[in-house]
């Protein structure tokens, strides 16, 4: 009897705990609701801050179509406006940890911290603005004022962007000899080059032909044409060489003979060998080749194709200004 009652009384002592254990625990799950209701709260005022910032970041990257201007009001040459807001700020390097440093950049962006974080998401040097060159320059000192690096580059109309497609080239002595493809020469020392760009970019070439097939119905055949789209994906490799008054693009139509001895069987194999013996000529020059990585870059604030165009810019920039180490 005495074994029947200590079984009792361990039994009634643990339902009595497991009693305990369950209250507590209801009490744990109320206050995890509680809990959780301004979290969810939380979470969905996010999800529409960024669907917001979305919006507004397309708003800003979509290209907007200006009205043609009338045959009088059309000026040889493109004209500038300074109010416009052409010209790129971008931030050398993000913060590290970003955390202290968003009060400052959100107030000195005027953008929200999601949108900070967003545009500083990117391959620096990050762009972070797009403004008239004043308010841009403004940008730029406000920043470094406070210890971000900043850099400044006005966006050309896109016939001036300057490239000059090699055609032929010449390792000389003290500098390199180009030729462009309408015969324009230029000779550059290798101690005016400042920055090599090596990369891939990515074209998509669209076809538009007819195709004529028939349709089965039940008086017969016919003929019918229809209109077929062919998209074809075209990746290229590419060397920029940057410098002093010098803006020049190696590309896969470029004849490489003046590597001599050190001419390869590819374009790719040969832009890889020139970057390398302008590197070894000009020993201080700065080699960027994450473009290779990314043959479809895009930067916000900036028309898709010519993203990598102002990306180089923006980097022989901070290069020119002594904050690219």
């Amino acid at each position: 009897m005495s074994e029947t009652r200590a079984l009792r009384d361990r039994l009634e002592q643990t339902q009595a705990e497991l009693r305990r254990a369950k209250g507590h625990l209801e009490k744990l799950r109320a206050h995890q609701a509680r809990e959780l209701e301004p979290l969810r709260q939380q979470l969905e005022e996010a999800r529409r801050e960024v669907a917001g910032l979305r919006r507004r970041l397309q708003e800003l990257e979509s290209p907007k179509v200006e009205p043609a201007p009338a045959p009088e009001a059309v000026k040889p040459g493109p004209v500038m406006d300074a109010r416009s807001p052409n010209t790129l700020v971008a931030l050398v390097r993000s913060p590290y940890p970003l955390e202290p440093a968003l009060p400052q950049l959100t107030r000195l962006l005027n953008l929200a911290p999601l949108d900070v974080r967003l545009r500083l998401s990117a391959t620096p040097p990050a762009v972070v603005a797009r403004l008239p060159r004043s308010q841009a320059e403004e940008m730029r000192a406000a920043l470094r004022a406070e210890g971000f690096l900043a850099v400044t580059h006005e966006v050309a109309p896109r016939q001036e962007s300057g490239l000059l497609n090699v055609r032929r080239f010449g390792l000389e002595e003290q500098g390199v000899s180009l030729e462009g493809p309408q015969g324009q020469s230029l000779r550059v020392r290798y101690a005016d080059l400042r920055l090599l760009v090596k990369g891939r970019r990515s074209t998509t070439h669209v076809e538009v032909k007819e195709e004529v097939e028939r349709e089965y119905s039940g008086r017969g055949t016919r003929r019918v044409v229809k209109t077929v789209e062919e998209k074809r994906v075209q990746v290229d490799n590419f060397l920029w060489v940057m410098g002093k008054g010098l803006r020049a693009a190696f590309t896969q139509s470029t004849q490489f003979m003046g590597l001599g001895g050190r001419l390869g069987f590819t374009a790719h194999e040969n832009l890889q060998r020139l970057m390398s013996e302008l590197q070894r000529r000009a020993t201080h020059v700065v080699v960027d080749e994450r473009l290779m990585q990314f043959p479809r870059f895009l930067m916000p604030l900036v028309e898709p194709s010519r993203s990598q165009e102002l990306y180089a810019e923006l980097l022989f920039q901070a290069v020119a200004e002594g904050l690219w180490v």
